[in-house]
């Protein structure tokens, strides 16, 4: 029996997490937003007003420290599969409030885990070939402060 609940629990298909994968320009932070879908199914049946873009905007924005609201823009949205599981992929440009740097804000995102709580956000920044941990976001957490990693705020 207990090779039964083994085998069980190794061949279990672990939910998908999201993440956004940041990169600082100057004045700007581009970004693209992996959603898994499967997930979103969820999120979305307690919110299913409007198509996808406004349900990201209600969800997911950039302030200062000081709390003024960044300006979010979502370009392009395409589908994508990863490990399995498909994504919703957004394009979005985070702009700052006139004389606020673009290497500092606060993000505050729960576009899933505002109703999936073992959901994970997953955010990296851009730095040279990689990418760097910026932090994850996790029920009941909704707000994770980022900087620029050293390198990319040096280097532009």
């Amino acid at each position: 029996m207990l090779f039964g609940l083994l085998a069980g629990a190794a061949g279990a298909h672990p939910a998908p997490n999201s993440q956004l994968r940041l990169e600082f320009q100057a004045g700007v932070v581009l970004a693209e937003y992996w959603v898994p879908k499967s997930e979103l199914a969820w999120a979305r049946a307690a919110d299913p007003a409007g198509g996808y873009d406004a349900y990201l905007l209600r969800h997911l924005a950039a302030e200062t420290q000081d709390g003024k609201p960044w300006q979010v823009i979502i370009g392009a949205v395409r589908e994508s599969t990863y490990m399995d599981h498909e994504y919703l992929v957004a394009k979005l440009r985070l702009a700052p409030p006139a004389g606020a740097t673009a290497r500092d804000f606060v993000l505050v995102a729960d576009a899933i885990t505002h109703e999936v709580r073992n959901h994970v956000v997953f955010v990296t920044a851009r730095r040279g070939d990689g990418a760097d941990l910026v932090g994850a976001l996790q029920y009941p957490a909704k707000r994770l402060r980022v900087t620029a990693p050293q390198a990319v705020a040096q280097s532009r």
